[in-house]
């Protein structure tokens, strides 16, 4: 049977957990941080449950001995906390803990939580496109089948809720999670790569924003002048909506990236691109797989005369996206449209192939359709994608995102 130690000043949590943990583990728990600490050395376990503010030694400072001490260095450290702010989730990850699960948590996902790091399971990836479309909002029989919604993808790893983009189709996704989480909190990841309107249009009609009980952090780039809170914030002054930012219910926090961040074993970290503002691409990493988001962007190739300044930040956005089991690329336009719409911040279908094939990615989804390109345009364009990867003898799979289209991994 294998052993846990749980370090929590707490006494109520120490019995709550140890009661869920006893009828599978052999338990084991101390009261304070340096007790802790010492059980560890003595006790050896498989898994330490660790709080944060305890006295004597907070949780971050046993995380850090715990790796530092060779005969300790591959005990799985939880961390169990009420602080859950980004910084004190990053500080965690740099200590060495493997995962951080924030209270109140919900016992099945705690459990589960456990079992996956005991037993060394991979958890499960799951991605759900809810918006494809680009620039604006193109509902209609014409594009029923691709999607009208602007850009929002969901993204589920394990039991961790992540959300890529607020277009239009982040108001559908509030809807469903209101019914699957019924009366349960919500909380998520939500990514932004830009603030340009069809990337943020959806987010005041996110429903579960004004519930008091879900939680929030969004995630983005600085912007050219405001913050990203101040450019969340007015999308949402009274000249244009009618509830502002600082009246939503929900426990909101915006987090400003400045470098990868990890959210339990999850990789996130990021890449400019080459679009009108501040815009930024992400790459999603797990023991699983590897997804990659390019939302806007122009090649410098492209954009400016090829040399030897484009050809490196060129070959540094297909550095960021090698590998990956998925990439999901704006091509917005035909090399046709291009001409008239250059320097407005899209790539090409032939561009995005070009970049699939130098970064050797394994699926393409093809993503941000123009508003004026029809279900049966879309279809042609992505029969002639393919009839170009099967005569240059690429091994890739590409296919056009379609709002609803589940994947898993």
């Amino acid at each position: 049977m294998k052993k846990i130690v749980i370090v929590d000043d707490d006494p109520c949590m120490r019995e709550l957990v140890t009661e869920l943990l006893k009828p599978r583990y052999k338990v084991l728990s101390a009261e304070d941080g340096l007790a802790g600490l010492e059980m560890v050395k003595k006790e050896a376990p498989d898994l330490v449950v660790l709080d944060v503010l305890m006295p004597r030694m907070h949780g971050f400072e046993v995380c850090k001995r715990i790796r530092q001490d060779e005969n300790l260095k591959d005990i799985k450290v939880l961390i169990l906390s009420s602080k859950s702010y980004p910084h004190d989730i990053k500080t965690a990850s740099e200590a060495g803990a493997d995962i951080f699960v924030v209270k109140p948590f919900e016992i099945d996902n705690f459990l589960e939580e456990i079992a996956a790091l005991l037993n060394g399971e991979k958890k499960p990836v799951k991605l759900q496109f809810r918006g494809t479309r680009g620039s604006v909002p193109a509902p209609g029989p014409q594009t029923q089948r691709y999607g009208g919604n602007t850009p929002c993808t969901e993204l589920r790893i394990g039991n961790q809720l992540f959300i890529i983009d607020a277009g239009t189709g982040l108001r559908d996704l509030g809807n469903s999670l209101l019914k699957e989480y019924q009366d349960k909190p919500i909380e998520g990841h939500i990514f932004i790569g830009h603030t340009h309107w069809d990337h943020i249009q959806g987010f005041p009609f996110f429903m579960p924003l004004y519930q008091e009980k879900n939680k929030f952090t969004i995630y983005g780039a600085h912007g050219t002048t405001l913050s990203l809170k101040e450019v969340m914030s007015g999308q949402m002054n009274p000249a244009y909506f009618p509830v502002r930012l600082d009246e939503i219910a929900s426990q909101l926090q915006f987090f400003e990236l400045t470098d990868a961040i990890n959210l339990n074993k999850v990789r996130i970290s990021y890449h400019y691109l080459n679009h009108p503002g501040i815009t930024i691409g992400f790459r999603f990493e797990t023991k699983n797989c590897t997804l990659s988001y390019l939302s806007d962007h122009e090649p410098y190739g492209k954009l400016n005369n090829k040399g030897e300044f484009s050809r490196k930040e060129d070959d540094d956005i297909a550095k960021f996206v090698a590998g990956s089991d998925l990439l999901i690329s704006e091509a917005q336009y035909t090399d046709e449209e291009y001409k008239i719409k250059k320097s407005w911040g899209h790539s090409t279908f032939s561009d995005v192939l070009g970049l699939a094939a130098k970064a050797k990615v394994k699926r393409l989804a093809l993503f941000h359709h123009d508003p004026l390109h029809t279900d049966e345009m879309m279809d042609r364009f992505i029969n002639e994608c393919r009839e170009h990867i099967a005569k240059t003898g690429q091994k890739l799979d590409c296919f056009g995102a379609k709002e609803g289209m589940t994947l898993s991994f």
